[in-house]
């Protein structure tokens, strides 16, 4: 099981990123602990929108044969109008899961059953976030997709849960956070001007992405902070 980019072209339009993904393949086994590397040049939202099926490509193809979350710790399926337990029960209910152990493992999980009455405007942040991450954690997924790992003082926790948690289900961990990487994932791709270079191991990986890095830093001290000519450059002719 796996799933596969297939000679892929996407356009990336998010505000001043714009960049064409050309001839794009990847394979991520449904198994594999896997990063896919890249600064917010790389218009990788747009990558995990094309893996959870959220968005399409504008030729080739993206197959996957095993479920695969949403990008946690996203918040668009939210209602903040609502307490924490309504939020809980629909996606229990939108994923199959028995809504009172699913509950229990929120609370076993993040201590979150003082919260479950409050609305989520009203819950604190740190409460919010943590909300976010277990959403999708505790879930049975074949492989779960992370676009962040949530605040930086509970990062430990959650990629404790997350060995404890996803067992034999793949990680696909998205973004820029090498170190979280490292400690994850086994290989990865790093992503750079529109294309994409695997790395079976992490430490080459992470060697990669801090020159991509580095290279990035040099182009934006180029432009030496002009506004008027960095609007040139982020100029869309198409």
């Amino acid at each position: 099981m796996s799933i596969v980019f297939q000679n892929v072209t996407k356009k990336v339009r998010l505000g001043a990123v714009k960049l064409t993904y050309e001839g794009l393949n990847l394979n991520i086994p449904a198994d594999s602990r896997m990063a896919l590397l890249g600064r917010n040049e790389a218009g990788l939202e747009v990558i995990a929108n094309l893996i959870c099926a959220a968005d399409a490509p504008d030729f080739g193809r993206v197959t996957r044969d095993h479920s695969v979350s949403w990008p946690i710790p996203s918040s668009q399926f939210i209602a903040r109008h609502l307490p924490l337990v309504a939020n809980a029960r629909f996606v229990a209910r939108l994923y199959e899961a028995d809504e009172e152990t699913y509950l229990a493992q929120l609370d076993e999980v993040g201590k979150l059953s003082e919260w479950f009455d409050v609305k989520v405007d009203e819950c604190p942040r740190d409460i919010r976030s943590a909300f976010c991450v277990l959403a999708g954690i505790c879930l049975p997924f074949d492989q779960y997709l992370l676009t962040g790992l949530g605040p930086k003082g509970s990062r430990d926790r959650v990629i404790e849960q997350l060995e404890d948690r996803a067992g034999g289900s793949g990680l696909l961990l998205i973004g820029s956070d090498v170190k979280s990487a490292q400690v994850l994932c086994t290989e990865a791709y790093v992503f750079d001007k529109g294309r994409a270079t695997f790395f079976n191991d992490m430490e080459a990986a992470a060697e990669a992405f801090s020159e991509v890095e580095a290279v990035e830093a040099g182009d934006e001290d180029f432009m030496g902070g002009d506004p008027e000519l960095e609007n040139l450059v982020n100029v869309d002719f198409f």
